[in-house]
């Protein structure tokens, strides 16, 4: 064992200098490289003279500057590529790998040694001084498997002996300890990583990944992937080691900007930021579903909270618009296309096209009748005149320049440019369908009170082909906290995408009229002919085995025949019954107890109450838009809290309606207690 030991020390200390010497090595050459990029380009200027005189010159100029640009375009690359060793580098000084794994091949007499770190690099072309997390032969570690296995690499099995699995606690070219296992539940490395203190930001998991959160992270064949994970099981994480393995398999099709994350809210966006730039890769769009929906339009200020997507998209295609569904378009108070003008055009459209394409049909008549008009009014001696009227300024507005047309083909053609530059925002707003009264089409299929902001986006998406085809890849997070129409709608209008949604039904909060829609959800991406495959993720690593205890027990029997629990049991959940106007002095007391650089939470069931608690105990007040401190305590209300965890947990139950005995109570019951990993205050005011 010590003689190991020390192996492995010296190996580190080696990989450490040899991270080291290739970081400074790639300075320098990051240096020298943009000295003669500007040499280069100086002397350029000077050399490459444009001669146009002749064919042959011609030939010699471009020739001239063709090489000039390889050129450039090498130390472009070059610089590009050093600058991704450069980061590598600097990524994996502070923890150079994690993990080791020893191979034996077919064809080999001795095992070869991988040392796997979150990312990868090489020494040079032959040697490679860690690999990366994401790699085909990094899987075999995760997948917990001793003995006679295989990986694919490139579409081709390669058939190995996995040796050993070994994982290190280490820092620097500081070797701390090493752990030999075939197993990584219950490895130490887990548990002293689960039972650091938590902070304002979200770690990523990449070291202590588990068997059955790999085959989430590096699922390539599901349409959509359906995660279904109790608390603290490690969703998230799961999540954002997703997109990381993604942006790596597919490098070189994929950008951060084709992934979207819709996160609950600002302050969940801010506590995960970190963990995808400290894996080397550039943060996904992120967002909440309002902000998602604002993109669409999200119409006036509708208060009825119940949504009718399934009714609009049966109805919507077969509706036959009249008048009142159309809008003047106008040029400032001049109208150009009037209700009934718009209403005739629509008539000449094919009825049997569904009302969708019909609407485009429309559209391009529009056009096609205001380029008609442009064409004649240039041709118009009167409006003509009104070239001379134009200033100087509004010339050089229109034609970026002064103009005085000679010949009458001139002043046609002028004429159209400066028609075409006044009628511009009439064009725009043809484009942009603003002659279709929205709220009035809604009004039409479900009458003037029903309709909601999701409804008005929805037939704005569908009437207005918003749909963004660009995104490639969608994760969601706390997917049970959405309506089924919203899934619905997130599926309209991003029709291209590969999906994974992560949640948990003992974690659905809000009085939605529904507390389960894991169910539901299969059968609304079945509708779309998307294939859907669920996972389930039953290991609870967050809180210790007592607090998994008490919040599992808001659970239902299949939940507590599956639960496995990672951590000690730990302290036992402290439950006290108290009387209103003793609870902030009992408070006082429990906020003692708790170490000034853990991460405390005092949780009440509503914002308003936070806000008193928080005056009341000169506390700070955590809302969805505020930003995690890295230690102390804060008051948030419960719908906040969702998604964060704490070292400790105050739970404030003064309100029998919101914790009852239903299953939505049990679920707000479940969520809070959840929370809290070391120590759990439960305080029922009465």
């Amino acid at each position: 064992m010590n003689n190991t030991f020390e192996l492995e020390q010296k190996h580190l200390e080696n990989v450490h200098q040899q991270l080291s010497l290739i970081l400074e090595t790639t300075k320098d050459l990051l240096t020298n490289n943009s000295k003669q990029v500007r040499k280069f380009k100086k002397q350029s200027g000077h050399d490459t003279s444009l001669n146009f005189d002749s064919y042959a010159d011609n030939l010699d100029t471009f020739a001239s500057i063709e090489t000039m640009n390889k050129q450039i375009d090498y130390f472009n690359s070059k610089q590009k590529q050093l600058e991704i060793t450069k980061k590598k580098a600097e990524q994996l000084l502070p923890s150079p790998y994690f993990a080791k794994i020893n191979l034996k091949y077919p064809d080999e007499s001795e095992n070869i040694s991988f040392y796997i770190g979150s990312t990868g690099l090489s020494k040079n072309a032959e040697e490679q001084l860690v690999i990366d997390w994401r790699s085909p032969l990094a899987d075999l570690y995760y997948n917990n498997q001793m003995g006679k296995t295989f990986y694919l690499a490139n579409n081709f099995k390669i058939d190995v002996d996995v040796k050993l699995r070994r994982q290190f606690l280490l820092h620097d070219d500081i070797l701390q300890n090493f752990f030999d296992t075939d197993i990584a539940i219950q490895d130490p490395l887990l548990i002293k990583t689960l039972q650091k203190n938590k902070s304002n930001q979200m770690s990523s998991i990449t070291a202590t990944i588990q068997k059955e959160q790999n085959l989430i992270i590096r699922d390539e064949k599901s349409s959509a992937l359906l995660v279904n994970g109790i608390a603290g099981s490690g969703k998230t994480s799961v999540i954002l080691q997703r997109i990381a393995y993604l942006l790596y398999k597919y490098r070189d099709t994929l950008i951060a900007e084709d992934v979207l994350l819709i996160t609950p809210n600002s302050l969940f966006t801010s506590y995960i930021n970190d963990v995808l730039p400290s894996l080397g890769e550039s943060s996904p769009s992120q967002m909440t579903f309002d902000q998602l929906l604002q993109n669409f339009g999200n119409g006036e200020n509708f208060k009825n909270k119940h949504s009718h997507l399934k009714t609009i998209n049966n109805t919507l295609d077969d509706l036959i618009l009249n008048i009142h569904d159309f809008k003047p378009l106008k040029k400032e108070n001049k109208i150009i296309f009037s209700a009934d003008k718009i209403l005739e055009l629509f008539n000449k459209t094919s009825k049997k096209l569904p009302l969708t394409k019909r609407i485009n049909a429309l559209t391009e008549l529009l056009i096609q009748n205001m380029t008609e008009k442009i064409q004649l009014d240039s041709r118009n001696p009167d409006i003509q005149n009104d070239l001379d009227n134009l200033s100087e300024s509004e010339q050089v507005k229109i034609f970026g320049k002064s103009i005085s047309s000679a010949t009458d083909n001139e002043l046609t053609k002028n004429t159209k440019k400066m028609l075409n530059w006044q009628y511009r925002n009439v064009i725009k707003n043809i484009r942009q369908k603003k002659w279709l009264n929205l709220s009035q089409i809604i009004d039409d299929i479900l009458g003037k009170s029903e309709h909601n902001a999701l409804d008005f986006s929805f037939i704005k998406l569908k009437l207005f082909n918003l749909a963004k085809n660009n995104i490639k890849f969608v994760m969601i997070d706390e997917v049970q906290d959405y309506t089924l129409d919203e899934i619905y709608f997130l599926i309209t209008a991003l029709p291209k995408a590969h999906w994974t949604l992560v949640g948990d039904e003992f974690q659905s909060i809000k009085d939605t009229g529904s507390t389960q829609i894991f169910k539901d959800l299969v059968k609304i991406f079945e509708r779309k002919n998307i294939s859907i495959k669920q996972r389930n993720l039953y290991t609870s690593y967050r809180s210790s085995g007592y607090i998994t205890k008490a919040f599992t027990s808001f659970g239902t029997k299949d939940l507590l025949e599956n639960i496995k629990i990672i951590q000690d049991n730990g302290e036992k959940p402290t439950y006290l019954s108290i009387e209103p106007e003793k609870l902030l002095s009992s408070l006082k007391k429990q906020l003692i107890t708790f170490k000034p650089d853990e991460l405390s939470a005092i949780i009440t069931t509503n914002l308003k109450k936070a806000e008193k608690l928080a005056a009341d105990l000169n506390i700070q007040l955590l809302k969805s838009d505020s930003i995690l401190p890295k230690a102390g305590t804060v008051v948030l209300p419960l719908i906040t809290a969702k998604g964060l965890e704490f070292d400790n947990v105050m739970v404030i139950n003064d309100d029998n309606n919101y914790y009852d005995h239903s299953r939505l109570g049990s679920n707000r019951m479940y969520t809070a207690l959840s929370r809290a990993s070391k120590k759990l205050f439960i305080n029922t005011v009465s």
